[in-house]
């Protein structure tokens, strides 16, 4: 295999499971050229899926992450290798947080004395892969977190009893330059749930943007953090009977975003996606297509009937991560069902949306996860310095 070259290489090479592409990259130079090839490929199709389990009991983090490509999960390191003599400090798991990012999402520490970002997309523990940054001027609770290009933006979710005279719980700052910048409060419509936790927005980032959405309501807005302004405030709500809304990037080559939507009809669970210009937060114009609509049979698997058969009664509720290629979307009130992959029309198509569904099992650290426990869905391009971590377990 080691005399295969050029073409006939990097058509071998593409068909490698990504786990194993680390070890075909010290095969030679040639070699590591074909498997870095390969990875950019990839990396321009689907985002891996990686999930955070938070054990409260114990301060535990456990991880695994899904490779669309493959179709399977892999486990994920947590904890530093031990060191002869020494004992690793322990992790914060309990202050563990997500950030948003155009190029991946990434778990963060967020404490009094700091914001700890992985570097990496799996979120392993080490402190090589770790990025520390002050901790935001408002000590907050549970923000909205986004990384936008080398600016990193908190928003809302303010601790009420440490507010200042003047600080608003739905502040927003900005990071830049080693120091954060205090940049008002966010769109009146959406202050009262910014004000409350990142729990009640759905949060897409882009190259240039944060979006933040109500996940009640569907109300809209974005910020642009290089000019620390914000954009147009619109009530997303393509669908008056869907009681939950989640945002996720659109298709490259665009300010594109999806907005998706579940609700209850005719005993049914429906989840839709739509198609949103970024710029005037307004409904693309296209035909809709039949794919826009996920599959009966994966809704129906997201949102089970109760044991006796009878519809549930309470609304629910979707979380969705993703990123211009493609993402996941998920019950955000029980991820242990599991996922639902969704893959972007390419092409440009005008008012396009999902080209393709596909289900993803639950992945067994979530299904064992204690029931106090916190899940953290994400997702992310996996490039060839995680994969070549010996710890990563198949």
């Amino acid at each position: 295999m080691q005399h295969l070259h050029g073409d006939v290489l990097e058509s071998a090479v593409e068909r490698v499971p990504a786990p194993d592409l680390a070890a075909a990259a010290l095969v030679s130079r040639e070699w590591l050229r074909a498997v870095r090839a390969a990875l950019r490929r990839r990396m321009l199709r689907l985002p891996w899926l990686v999930v955070h389990v938070i054990h409260l009991r114990g301060q535990r983090r456990l991880a695994a992450a899904y490779d669309p490509r493959s179709g399977a999960w892999l486990a994920v390191p947590t904890a530093p290798p031990a060191r002869h003599g020494a004992t690793s400090p322990p992790q914060p798991h309990s202050h563990v947080r997500l950030m948003r990012g155009a190029s991946g999402d990434r778990v963060c520490a967020l404490s009094l004395s700091g914001l700890a970002v992985a570097r990496d997309a799996l979120g392993m523990d080490d402190d090589a892969l770790v990025v520390a940054l002050k901790a935001p001027g408002v000590w907050r609770v549970d923000p909205v977190l986004a990384a936008v290009g080398d600016r990193v933006v908190a928003m809302g979710g303010a601790c009420r009893l440490a507010l200042g005279d003047g600080e608003d719980t739905s502040a927003v700052e900005v990071h830049e330059r080693g120091g954060w910048t205090h940049c008002g409060a966010v769109p009146t419509a959406l202050r009262e749930s910014a004000a409350a936790a990142a729990t009640w927005l759905s949060t897409a980032a882009t190259d240039q943007r944060v979006y933040v959405a109500d996940r009640a309501t569907g109300t809209a807005s974005w910020f642009d953090p290089a000019k620390q302004q914000w954009g147009p405030t619109s009530r997303l709500r393509p669908d008056a009977t869907v009681s939950t809304w989640g945002l996720a990037a659109g298709r490259a080559g665009a300010e594109k975003i999806i907005l998706f939507g579940v609700k209850h009809a005719d005993s049914r669970v429906v989840i839709r996606s739509w198609e949103v210009d970024g710029d005037s937060l307004s409904l693309s114009h296209g035909a809709a297509a039949a794919h826009d609509t996920m599959p009966s049979e994966m809704s129906e698997r997201l949102f089970p009937h109760g044991d006796d058969g009878e519809e549930e009664t309470s609304s629910p509720s979707i979380g969705v991560c993703g990123n211009t290629a493609g993402g996941y979307v998920y019950n955000a009130a029980v991820p242990a069902t599991g996922a639902v992959l969704y893959e972007l029309r390419r092409g440009g198509v005008e008012g396009g949306g999902v080209e393709r569904w596909a289900w993803v099992a639950c992945a067994p650290v979530v299904a064992e996860a204690e029931a106090l426990g916190r899940v953290i869905l994400a997702c992310s391009p996996v490039g060839l310095h995680e994969l070549a971590d010996e710890r990563l377990a198949h």
